[in-house]
């Protein structure tokens, strides 16, 4: 991987982790508590042959990917597959989440 390319990785994850750092503050902010924190769930993605979109999705992890939703089209690269959700990194560098359930169409760049 070249300078560029782990500098811009490293600048992700480090992006990602201020984002779930504020997130929590949030949370906690407003009177939660650690109950309120997300906990991770097993949403290992299956090594077979996918089934499900969200299978699918997760043989494209790290791919360049279009999806079609009700309200438009957000293009980028996928960075993770959730439970009920999927991140996408966009060509700004924003990150983009989108509902699986709202997914219409789904196309590799």
């Amino acid at each position: 991987m070249a300078n560029n390319e782990q500098s811009a990785s490293l600048r992700l994850v480090n992006q990602l982790a201020d984002l779930n750092t504020s997130l929590i503050e949030m949370r906690l902010s407003r009177g939660g508590n650690a109950s309120m924190i997300r906990r991770p769930t097993n949403n290992a993605c299956p090594p077979d042959s996918p089934t499900t979109i969200r299978e699918l999705l997760c043989t494209l992890v790290g791919d360049q990917v279009q999806v079609t939703t009700p309200f438009g089209e957000v293009t980028g690269t996928l960075i993770s597959v959730e439970d009920d959700y999927i991140v996408m990194v966009d060509d700004t560098g924003a990150q983009v989440l989108v509902r699986i359930d709202a997914i219409e169409f789904l196309s590799e760049q």
